[in-house]
């Protein structure tokens, strides 16, 4: 019997949390889910109040929010040293990526591909996706000039920054002048997309 049970819908924010049980070698499964729908998953809701993806069962009870399962993750499996410690001199910067992630770069990234959750005025969604990209450029060079010393935020070090980074910038659409603009960032997901922990997760997302 599986220690944890990952509830993903394909292709979405679930791929980082998937991809660092993987990394991890957690004894798991996954249970993939309509997010979309009237009728969810009664365990998955049970989990997940708003019926988001990802949301994981653990031994300790139900996790939601793709952040908190990978800092959860992170901390339940130190030997892999996905995290950055909290007597390490280095924890702020750790924290700092951590939430510019899931509060700066996520809600942009969202807008382009579910200007609905914010509007259901199509003139006012086409606005908010063009206002949207044009702060994801700022945040892009930021992310570019932070992943200057990579492979990795903090250098050779991988941590789940890495994963919640890599997973979201897979997705082409939010780079309409293409990734390649940004030569750190790039490496970067190249250098995670091909790990093979992360590319065996892919294909059962249906991204080859």
């Amino acid at each position: 019997m599986s220690e944890y049970t990952l509830y993903a819908a394909p292709n979405t924010y679930a791929m980082s949390v998937h991809a660092i049980l993987e990394e991890v070698k957690a004894n798991y499964d996954v249970k993939w889910i309509e997010i979309f729908t009237d009728k969810p998953d009664p365990t998955f809701r049970s989990i997940s109040p708003h019926c988001r993806s990802p949301a994981l069962m653990t031994p300790d009870g139900g996790v939601f929010e793709t952040g908190a399962i990978a800092m959860y993750l992170g901390e339940k499996f130190p030997k892999f040293n996905l995290i950055i410690k909290p007597e390490d001199p280095r924890r702020g910067v750790f924290l700092q990526w951590f939430y510019y992630l899931g509060t700066t770069l996520q809600p942009d990234v969202m807008i382009q591909f579910h200007p609905e959750f914010y509007t259901k005025n199509k003139g006012t969604a086409a606005e908010l996706q063009k206002t949207s990209l044009i702060r994801l450029s700022q945040v892009f060079k930021i992310l570019d000039e932070a992943l200057q010393y990579g492979p990795f935020f903090f250098g050779d070090e991988l941590t789940i920054l890495d994963f919640l980074l890599a997973m979201q910038t897979i997705w082409t659409e939010i780079f309409p002048n293409g990734i390649n603009q940004y030569k750190n960032l790039n490496r970067h997901m190249q250098t995670i997309t091909n790990r093979n922990t992360v590319r065996s997760i892919l294909i059962k997302h249906n991204i080859n």
